[in-house]
């Protein structure tokens, strides 16, 4: 019965790639298996042009270290701001006036190398990812922005907490879509180890 079983098995096997073999015969010559169907294997043009896109959006070895560069001053900026956010809640005003500064020198390194990453896209780059790119522009607008109201309260020579704290809050949360914006990117184009960014 083994010997039966091996040769059944054997026999499928042999009229499986047998069927195969003459499907690609019939293929090469623009007959498929099924009558005039065209062979599985052919590419559809869309499919080529997916991957040509794919490939243009495709992160130079540069623009990789330039968005590691980014992700790491954007969460070194998130962090600053969760501990000025925790000060502020001490209330401990000398503390506050360092951290706040440090955060808003922190915050501008993160704004720069933003800046300088969508400075390098490519001119398909630039095309293909116009709308994550006018998203990350509006983030880093807006960072810009609660950085600069930060920088003020800062400066003062009474320091409110209340506004500190306000502003920390909105930059952590700035800070929070400007990561989500940045991750879209990097899929987008083909960036993946992210994972320390968050």
């Amino acid at each position: 019965m083994n010997r039966v079983s091996w040769l059944a098995c054997g026999t499928a096997l042999l009229f499986l790639h047998s069927s195969l073999l003459l499907a690609q015969h019939h293929g090469s010559h623009g007959v498929g298996a099924a009558g005039g169907l065209p062979p599985r294997t052919v590419s559809k043009p869309d499919d080529l042009s997916d991957f040509k896109k794919a490939l243009a959006l495709q992160a130079t070895p540069d623009q990789l270290e330039q968005f590691q560069r980014l992700t790491q001053s954007t969460q070194a900026a998130r962090k600053g701001a969760q501990e000025l956010l925790q000060l502020a809640e001490k209330q401990s005003i000398g503390d506050l006036f360092r951290s706040g500064d440090l955060l808003t020198s922190t915050v501008d390194e993160a704004h720069t190398s933003s800046q300088r990453f969508m400075q390098s896209f490519s001119p398909m780059q630039k095309s293909q990812l116009k709308d994550a790119a006018k998203k990350l522009a509006r983030a880093n607008s807006e960072l810009r922005k609660i950085n600069k109201s930060l920088s003020d309260h800062v400066s003062r020579s009474a320091i409110d907490s209340k506004e500190i704290t306000a502003d920390a809050e909105k930059l952590d949360k700035a800070l929070s879509d400007l990561q989500i914006t940045q991750l879209e990117i990097a899929n987008q184009m083909g960036i993946q180890d992210t994972e320390d960014s968050q």
